[in-house]
């Protein structure tokens, strides 16, 4: 039997699952990250290389 340590992927886990664009399909990246000080809730904005921007913020 062979003990070698495997690099194995168990699960498709994303923690912070990215829509794909709504234009083009691609999925785009993230280029800012913040804070909502009135709720505690993270917003990101992403842009795609197609130039469409959307954010996205937590769930509460």
């Amino acid at each position: 039997m062979n003990n070698d340590f495997k690099n194995e992927v168990f699960s498709s886990f994303d923690p912070n699952p990215v829509q794909r664009c709504s234009l083009c399909g691609e999925k785009p990246k993230l280029i800012l990250k913040m804070l909502n000080p009135r709720n505690g809730r993270t917003v990101r904005r992403f842009k795609c290389g197609c130039g469409e921007q959307t954010w996205s913020e937590d769930k509460g």
